[in-house]
C-alpha cells in the first residue's frame, strides 16, 4: 500500500505538473509580440455614472465593479470604494495606494505608467495599460494565485503578459468574466450541476471591430487572443457592445436586439484532460453544492446563444443605449442580472433590468449621464432588425481516401463548417442516395502561444470531433446504403472525440483516430480535391509575412523619386521586420523544444497509468487526464513540429531576401549621398528596385 501511494504521488506529480514547464530558452523581452496600443477612450462618454459617483450602476471602459468594490479611472489612475457601506474605504481612494499596478517582490514586473481601461467581475479587477498590456488583481486566494496582489503575467504552461494586438486593439468592447466559488457551480445542457472544484476560470472576452466575432484569453491558456467564439446567428449578428460575468456573455446590436451565452474553454468541451464530457444525455443526482459533482461528465454540445426579449419602449423619449451590463448575483447559471442603460417614458435616466431567464424588463432610475451618441436610434422602431453580415459558414466537398486511392461511389459534403466553432452537418452520398449526420468539432487545446489565427492564416486549426447520428437519419434509405452506413458510422455514434479535424478556410482533413491510414479530404473548391499523401505544404498557407515582404511599406517603386531620409526609413523598417522574423524563428524552435519536454514528461507516465490499477483512479483526476491526454499531446507535438518546420524554413528564406535587400538599399544610400551634391542636391531616381 505504501508503494502504491508513492507511485500514485509520482504519477500525479508528473501528469498534472509535467505540463507546467518553465521556458526552455530565455527569449528576452517580448518586443515582437505584435502588441498594439488600445484606441483612445472618450472619458466623458464612458463616465456615465458621473464624476467620482456615489455608486457604479453600469459598467463601462472606465467605470466598473465586482462583488467587493466600485472602481473608476481618473487621469490614468484607478480609484475604488467599498460597495458595503460598513466596510472601508467608504470614500473614493487610490487603489492599492498608488492607483497603478505594481509588485515590488516580483522580479521584472512590467509596471505601467498609465491605465486607460478597466473591467471587473467576481473577486477580480483587470486593468489595461496605455501600452496594451493586461494586469490582474484578485482578492480571494486560490491554489492558482496569491490574494491581494497585482499580476502582470498569466497563461499556462508559460506565464507571459497578455497584450492587445492589431486585431483586438480596435475592439468595440471587452470584459472580464470569472467563474469561481462565488457562482459555485455550472449547469450543463442536460440540467446536471457541476461544482466549480478547487480551480477557477477567468476569461477576457473581446468583441472585435466587425461586431460578429468574439475572441478570448484565458488564464489557463497561452497568453494570446487566437481563440474565438462565433457570435449569435452563426456570426451574422453584428453587435455593438459586449459585457460579461461568470463566463456569460451579453451582447446588443444597433436595433436593441440582445443575446446571452454561457461559454468558456471548459464548458464548450475543449478541456478533456481535466473534465469528463459526454454527448449522451443523462441525469445526475448530485447537487452543484457537492464537490464531487465536479467529477461527473459535463453534457455537450455547450449552450448556444439565447435570444433575450426586447425592451418595451413607450412614449417619445424612452430609449436604450449601447451601455450594457451583466453581473453575477448568486449561484448557478440563472444567477445573472442584465442591465441596459437608458431613459423611461418620463425621460428619467436609469437602466432596464431583469434576471437572465426572466421574460419581463423593469426600469430602475439612477443618476446616469448619457450622451446622444450612446442612444440606439433604431431600438424603438417596430419590426426593425439590426444589420446582419455574412456568416463564416462555408461549404466543403470531398472524398474518402485510403492512401492515394479514392473510394468509389462515395461523396462527402459539409455545407456549414465554421472555422470559429459550432456544430455542422455531414452529408454522405452513395449512388444517388444521401444521408445527413452531425459533427461536433471543439478546438483542440494547444500549449503553443500563437501570434496568428489558426485556420485562417499560416496554419490549420485542430479540432476534436464527435459524430452523432440524428433520430430517423436512415429513414427512407435503401437497405444496402443503410447497412454500409451502419457498419461505417453507427459504432461511433456520440463516441467522444473519435475523430479529429485539421481545417483551414480552403480545406478539411477529417480522420478517425483509430484509422490513421485513411482520411476524408474536403475542399471549398479553391484548391484541388485530389488528395496525395499528407504534405507539409497543406499545413501552411496565406503567410502574412510574405505579403509584408512585398508591401509598399518596405519596398520602393522602380519609378519612384525618393529622398535620402525616406530611403533610411525604408532600411530601418526592413531591419525591424528582419529582427521580428529572427525572433519568431527562435520562438518556433522553443515551441518544438517545449513539445519534446511535454512528451518526455507526460507520455511515460501516461502509459504507466493506463496499464496499472491507477487507470481506475479519478480522485485526483488521473483517469480523466489520461483518457485523452495521449491524443492531445501527440497531436500537438505533430502539429507543432510540422507547421513549425515549414514556417521556420519560410521565415529563414525571407530573412535571406531581406538581407539582400538591405545590402542593396545601403548601396543606394551611398550613391544618393554622392549624387546629391553633384546632381539634384536632394533626390535620386531609382530603377529596377524590387
Amino acid at each position: 500500500m505504501v508503494k502504491l501511494k508513492k507511485i500514485m504521488a509520482l504519477l500525479v506529480s508528473i501528469l498534472l505538473s509535467s505540463c507546467a514547464i518553465s521556458k526552455a530558452i530565455y527569449l528576452g523581452e517580448d518586443i515582437y509580440s505584435n502588441k498594439t496600443r488600445p484606441q483612445p477612450v472618450d472619458a466623458i462618454a464612458e463616465n456615465i455614472n458621473g464624476f467620482f459617483p456615489e455608486a457604479v450602476y453600469i459598467k463601462t471602459r472606465t467605470q466598473t465593479f465586482n462583488i467587493y468594490h466600485y472602481y473608476i479611472l481618473n487621469d490614468g489612475l484607478i480609484w475604488y470604494k467599498s460597495i458595503n457601506s460598513e466596510e472601508e474605504p467608504l470614500n473614493w481612494t487610490l487603489f492599492d495606494k498608488t492607483g497603478l499596478p505594481h509588485n515590488s517582490w516580483k522580479l521584472g514586473f512590467n509596471k505601467p505608467e498609465r491605465i486607460v481601461e478597466i473591467s471587473a467581475d467576481a473577486d477580480e479587477l483587470v486593468a489595461l495599460s496605455d501600452e496594451g498590456g493586461f494586469y490582474r488583481y484578485c482578492f480571494d486566494k486560490s491554489i492558482a494565485h496569491k490574494s491581494n496582489v497585482w499580476f502582470d503575467r498569466q497563461g499556462w504552461p508559460n506565464e507571459e503578459q497578455l497584450f492587445l494586438d492589431q486585431r483586438t486593439a480596435k475592439n468595440l468592447s471587452w470584459a472580464l468574466g470569472k467563474r469561481n466559488e462565488h457562482v459555485l457551480y455550472y449547469e450543463d445542457p442536460f440540467g446536471n450541476q457541476h461544482h466549480n472544484g478547487t480551480m477557477e476560470i477567468a476569461t477576457t472576452y473581446i468583441l472585435l471591430e466587425d461586431g460578429k466575432e468574439i475572441c478570448y484569453g484565458d488564464t489557463g491558456l497561452p497568453a494570446d487572443f487566437s481563440r474565438n467564439y462565433v457570435g449569435p446567428e452563426r456570426g451574422a449578428f453584428k453587435a455593438v457592445a459586449l459585457s460579461a460575468s461568470a463566463s456569460t456573455m451579453f451582447v446588443i446590436n444597433e436595433a436593441g436586439e440582445m443575446y446571452t451565452r454561457l461559454a468558456d474553454f471548459d464548458t464548450i468541451g475543449c478541456d478533456p484532460m481535466f473534465f469528463k464530457y459526454t454527448y449522451i444525455p443523462y441525469k445526475s443526482d448530485l447537487s452543484g453544492t457537492d464537490y464531487f459533482s465536479n467529477l461527473n461528465e459535463w453534457g455537450l454540445p455547450a449552450e448556444g446563444w439565447r435570444s433575450q426579449p426586447p425592451i418595451p419602449l413607450a412614449g417619445n423619449v424612452a430609449a436604450i443605449t449601447r451601455y450594457i451590463t451583466i453581473l453575477q448575483n448568486g449561484q448557478g447559471n440563472e444567477a445573472r442580472e442584465l442591465r441596459v442603460a437608458g431613459l423611461n417614458e418620463a425621460g428619467e435616466t436609469g437602466y432596464w433590468t431583469k434576471a437572465i431567464f426572466a421574460d419581463a424588463w423593469e426600469f430602475k432610475t439612477a443618476p446616469l449621464y448619457l450622451s446622444n451618441n450612446a442612444v440606439l436610434k433604431h431600438a424603438k422602431a417596430d419590426n426593425v432588425y439590426g444589420e446582419r453580415g455574412l456568416s463564416l459558414d462555408k461549404q466543403y466537398r470531398g472524398y474518402y481516401w485510403q492512401g492515394n486511392k479514392k473510394e468509389a461511389d462515395w461523396k462527402y459534403t459539409i455545407p456549414n463548417f465554421n472555422i470559429l466553432e459550432g456544430d455542422c452537418d455531414f452529408y454522405i452520398s452513395w449512388r444517388g442516395e444521401t444521408c445527413m449526420l452531425k459533427l461536433y468539432p471543439v478546438e483542440m487545446w494547444s500549449y503553443l502561444k500563437r501570434n496568428y489565427l489558426p485556420g485562417r492564416t499560416a496554419s490549420p486549426k485542430m479540432f476534436m470531433v464527435t459524430l452523432a447520428i440524428p433520430d430517423n437519419a436512415f429513414d427512407g434509405l435503401s437497405a444496402a446504403f443503410t447497412e454500409q452506413l451502419t457498419e461505417k458510422y453507427a459504432k461511433n455514434d456520440k463516441k467522444l472525440f473519435q475523430y479529429t479535424i485539421a481545417a483551414s478556410s480552403h480545406y478539411i482533413f477529417l480522420r478517425d483516430t483509430e484509422d490513421t491510414e485513411s482520411v476524408i479530404f474536403l475542399t471549398d473548391g479553391s484548391v484541388s480535391d485530389q488528395y496525395t499523401e499528407f504534405q507539409q505544404t497543406w499545413l501552411v498557407n496565406d503567410f502574412e509575412e510574405t505579403a509584408r515582404y512585398y508591401s509598399p511599406e518596405l519596398t520602393i517603386d522602380h519609378r519612384a523619386v525618393i529622398s535620402y531620409e525616406d530611403l533610411i526609413n525604408k532600411i530601418e523598417l526592413n531591419k525591424t521586420f528582419r529582427d521580428e522574423l529572427k525572433y519568431q524563428v527562435r520562438t518556433l524552435k522553443w515551441s518544438q523544444l517545449t513539445a519534446f519536454k511535454f512528451n518526455f514528461g507526460y507520455i511515460p507516465a501516461h502509459y504507466i497509468a493506463r496499464i496499472t490499477p491507477l487507470r481506475f483512479v479519478d480522485m485526483p483526476k488521473i483517469r480523466t487526464v489520461t483518457t485523452f491526454g495521449e491524443m492531445v499531446i501527440l497531436a500537438n507535438s505533430s502539429y507543432i513540429y510540422t507547421t513549425s518546420n515549414v514556417r521556420i524554413s519560410a521565415y529563414e528564406k525571407i530573412i535571406e531576401l531581406l538581407e539582400v535587400r538591405l545590402r542593396y538599399y545601403k548601396a543606394l544610400t551611398k550613391e544618393l549621398s554622392e549624387k546629391a551634391a553633384a546632381e539634384t542636391g536632394q533626390y535620386l531616381r531609382l530603377r529596377d528596385v524590387s
